[in-house]
Parts: C-alpha cells; sequence; structure tokens
C-alpha cells in the first residue's frame, strides 16, 4: 500500500510540470525578469521554463555578460525578440530550434538597398546546436576558408593548362621561371648584341720558294704591328642554360703602318766615244785607225720614301659557341670560340711587285683570295645593368686559317688580339 502511495505522489509531482512544457505555446503571455545574470544562461533557461530551443555560440563574449531583464504580460515569441535584439541579436526557426545570430550593422555610406545585400550572408555565420553540441568550437573550417587565398597560383595555372597535354608540365615550369627568375631570359632566352672593338695586328710574310725571299723581307720591314685596326658589329644570342649559341655580322678594317725607302743607283763607270777615225794605205790593204777617249759616269742615287697606313677592309659573317665558367650576382663570365668567313671589301696602301726590281705599286694589284677563314678563342663577362640589358666586356684572340694572298709568291696569315665593349638587349 504504501508503495502505491509513493507511485500517485510521483505521478503528481511529474505530470504537472511536463504537462506544462507541452503546453507552452510562443502566444502565450507570460511575466518574465532577470537581474545580473549570465545572457547564455538567460537563453537556456528558456527551454527550462517555456521549452524554447535557443542554439547560440557559447564561445562568444557576449553571453557571458551580465543583464537585466524585466517584462509583463509579453508573448513568448516577443521575450526572444526583446532579449535578443537588447544586446543586437535575432534567430532564425528552423524545425523546433531558434537559431541566433548577430545582426549585421548598416553602413551609414550605404543605401538600404545595399544593406539588404548582408542578409542571406546571415546564414553563412556558424552556428550551434544548445544541448549536445553546444560547447563546439568550429572555427578550425574558418581557418581552411583562409587557405582558398592560394586559388591566385590556381587561376594561373589554367592557363597554361589550356595547352595540349603532351608538353604541359614541361610549359609550366618555364612560365614560372618566366614569373619568378628574374633571369629567365639570360638562361633560356634569345638577346641581340651590338659591339665594338679594337684590335693589335701583325702579319709574318713567309716566302714561299728561294727566289721569293728578298720579297717577304721588305714585306716584313716595311709593315709594322699595330693597334689602329678596328671593328663593330651585331650578333644574335640563343641562351641555353649555360650554354650560348652566337651568330653576328662584323665590319673590319685591318691596319698597318707601311714604311719603305727605295734608293736607285745609276753611274760609276767609264764610258768611251770615238774622237776620229783615218787610215793608211799599204799596197793593196786599208788600215784603219781609230782615236778613243773614255769619260767616268760618275754614281748617282735616288731614293724614294714610301709611308702610309696600309687597310684591308672586310665584312665577316660568324659563329661562336660559348660556356659559363663562373657567375658572381650580377655577372656571368664566359669563354667562346667561333669560326669566321670574311670577303674583302676595299684595299688601300702600297704592295711590293713580284718582278726582281721590287717596285712599290698599289695594293690593289697584287691577287687577294677571294675569300678568308678564320678561327678565334675569347672570354667575356656579361654584366647587368637591367632587366633587359647586359654589358658585354670581350678580350679575343684571332687567327687567320688560309693564305692571304692567291696568286702571289709569299704568304701572309695575319694574327690579332683585340677587346670589344658590346651592349646585349635580351628579347
Amino acid at each position: 500500500m504504501s508503495l502505491f502511495c509513493c507511485f500517485l505522489w510521483f505521478l503528481y509531482l511529474f505530470f504537472p510540470i511536463n504537462t506544462l512544457k507541452a503546453q507552452a505555446k510562443t502566444d502565450s503571455l507570460v511575466t518574465y525578469q532577470i537581474t545580473q545574470k549570465p545572457f547564455g544562461e538567460v537563453l537556456e533557461e528558456l527551454y527550462d521554463n517555456y521549452g524554447i530551443r535557443v542554439a547560440f555560440n557559447a564561445s562568444d563574449p557576449v553571453f557571458s555578460k551580465k543583464i537585466d531583464f524585466a517584462a509583463d504580460a509579453i508573448s513568448i515569441t516577443d521575450l526572444l525578440d526583446r532579449l535578443l535584439g537588447s544586446e543586437g541579436y535575432t534567430y532564425r526557426k528552423i524545425g523546433d530550434q531558434y537559431n541566433v545570430y548577430r545582426l549585421q550593422q548598416p553602413d551609414e555610406t550605404e543605401t538600404p538597398i545595399e544593406e539588404k545585400l548582408y542578409e542571406p550572408i546571415a546564414v553563412l555565420d556558424t552556428v550551434f546546436i544548445q544541448k549536445p553540441v553546444l560547447k563546439t568550437d568550429t572555427l578550425i573550417l574558418r581557418d581552411t576558408i583562409r587557405q582558398t587565398d592560394t586559388l591566385v597560383i590556381r587561376d594561373t595555372i589554367r592557363i597554361f593548362t589550356e595547352k595540349p597535354n603532351d608538353g604541359r608540365r614541361a610549359k609550366i615550369k618555364d612560365i614560372r621561371a618566366d614569373i619568378f627568375n628574374q633571369d629567365a631570359r639570360r638562361n633560356n632566352g634569345q638577346g641581340l648584341e651590338v659591339f665594338y672593338g679594337r684590335a693589335y695586328l701583325w702579319s709574318d710574310f713567309k716566302s714561299s720558294n728561294a727566289e721569293s725571299d728578298q720579297l717577304a723581307s721588305l714585306w716584313n720591314d716595311a709593315l709594322k704591328p699595330s693597334f689602329r685596326s678596328q671593328n663593330i658589329g651585331i650578333r644574335w644570342y640563343k641562351n641555353s642554360n649555360k650554354w650560348f649559341f652566337a651568330a653576328g655580322l662584323t665590319y673590319y678594317d685591318f691596319a698597318q703602318s707601311f714604311k719603305h725607302d727605295r734608293i736607285v743607283s745609276t753611274g760609276g763607270f767609264y764610258e768611251l766615244d770615238t774622237l776620229d777615225s783615218y787610215y793608211s794605205i799599204s799596197g793593196n790593204d786599208t788600215s784603219w785607225v781609230h782615236v778613243l777617249d773614255s769619260v767616268y759616269v760618275p754614281l748617282e742615287s735616288s731614293k724614294s720614301s714610301y709611308e702610309t697606313i696600309n687597310r684591308l677592309g672586310m665584312l665577316q659573317l660568324g659563329v661562336d659557341i660559348g660556356y659559363r665558367i663562373a657567375q658572381i650576382p650580377g655577372v656571368g663570365f664566359y669563354g667562346k670560340t667561333g669560326v669566321g668567313v670574311s670577303t674583302f671589301l676595299y684595299k688601300k696602301g702600297y704592295g711590293f711587285s713580284r718582278e726582281n726590281d721590287y717596285e712599290v705599286i698599289d695594293l690593289k694589284e697584287l691577287g687577294f683570295s677571294p675569300i678568308i677563314f678564320d678561327f678565334r678563342l675569347g672570354v667575356l663577362a656579361k654584366m647587368r645593368i637591367s632587366d633587359e640589358l647586359d654589358l658585354v666586356p670581350e678580350l679575343n684572340w684571332r687567327l687567320q686559317l688560309n693564305n692571304m694572298f692567291d696568286d702571289y709568291p709569299i704568304q701572309a696569315k695575319p694574327t690579332s688580339i683585340g677587346i670589344n665593349i658590346g651592349l646585349i638587349y635580351y628579347l
């Protein structure tokens, strides 16, 4: 009997409370008053008192703030509106749950139409379920969103992935080098160089036979080495990492001092002359007698001096290949080798005839080879002065491979060493 009485008391106490919660409606009028209670606890009590399930971000400091609130004869919906509105919040009802979010603060400079654009953005705020997941912190999702800044790189890649699939990877690699490497064109690009130089030239004339030894000696005595030779040209470069290939057109003006003194001597002998002639007759024979006289012809000498600058103008087409042997910031050092093919443009000055008297004649009368081949070596430095320009000082050595003369009894293969200064523009 006592157990039955306890069961009845339990039903009496439990049933009214649950009935109150189940029968609570949002349009019911209630009186509500609180003093210095945390905002979050107030929202949690709405479920305990009126069965209203409120979801909010418990990590927001506003919900730890203590508030005062009083209302009399107000509906539960209006109570929730006023309570949230006092702290700048509102709610959106989803099912039987009231999801709390902060109201957007309007910008004074914006028009009312622009303010409406913020309303759908409010849906994107992070919300939390009150009871089972009320304390869950999903800020890690916001960190993930920050990583979308790298989409700029993806956009750049998409531009180049429109290329055919076969060369996609190599193409992207080249483009990235162009963006992030300031020296991309220097390492894998093309350039155009304009240069000027001067050279120290000397010639060694050799005889092709014993009879022309004197002629070769005259040439070696008459022509002196000089630093008068000069050149100017243009060159195209193709760079490939540490290597480069170059092809160019060069105008050469080879110059040497020509100085020769020619002495011609006459006389220095006796000349006989007949002064008178008579005859005598003896029998049938007639004898002639000549009276002779001798006259000495004195020695006379004439001296001719020739002094000028012999010049040979040539146009050369040449190719070179080079390799970078050292690198410091802003400067690359290269070694190079190459060959050239040249033809004569003009010949000015004096030379010696091939006859025994070796007269001094115009240089144009000598038989020159129509084509000249040469070999050269050089070292140079490419000095960066801007993104597109390099200053290029160069030291080079040039050796002529074939004889300068074609129909002449001596051989000559001039050699020169010179310096150039150039300016490369990278395309």
